[in-house]
């Protein structure tokens, strides 16, 4: 079948044969894939679940729990958050307020108290995000599905930190 020059039949190499099987294959995959987005099964930037020219301000509030003294020194007015999973830009830090950080302990007894955590405080940050309240809850300007107490990784020019959400509103601009 093959000779001496590497030709199946003495006419067509093998290398010819996989060239052509690969750019058919990518031609198939090519056209599938144009089928998902023309069918709306493939999100893509102008059928995104929230239009750019349509965003409004949330207003995030996530609380960073029990956090030293030099993370909250850190978090400054003005810097950006970025989602640390995706790289993608969430919003501006427009307020930072320390809170005394607190966490439920059982007693001598039994009996669940609240107690302080020594040199440990919890920070809420309030962050502008871009994005927008739809009829099946809050998304940012890149699609990004925020929830109450849901957690995800953050980072800013000087912390990473896994906070959670505790209050999301729209501002009123």
């Amino acid at each position: 079948m093959l000779d001496k020059r590497g030709k199946l039949f003495g006419k067509v190499s093998i290398v010819d044969i996989l060239v052509v099987l690969i750019v058919l294959i990518m031609a198939v995959g090519g056209f599938a894939t144009w089928q998902k987005i023309n069918n709306n099964v493939v999100l893509t930037e102008n059928k995104g679940l929230v239009k750019n020219n349509a965003l409004d301000t949330l207003a995030v509030t996530m609380r960073f729990k029990e956090v030293r003294q030099m993370t909250l020194d850190a978090l400054k007015v003005g810097d950006e958050v970025f989602m640390e999973d995706t790289g993608k830009y969430l919003g501006e830090i427009v307020s930072v307020t320390p809170e005394p950080a607190t966490r439920l302990i059982y007693d001598m007894n039994g009996k669940v108290i609240d107690a302080p955590v020594p040199e440990r405080m919890d920070v809420l940050v309030v962050v502008h995000v871009p994005g927008k309240r739809l009829q099946n809850g809050y998304f940012t300007a890149d699609n990004i599905q925020l929830a109450y107490d849901s957690t995800f990784e953050v980072k800013t020019p000087t912390v990473q930190s896994i906070p959670f959400i505790e209050t999301i509103k729209t501002v009123s601009e």
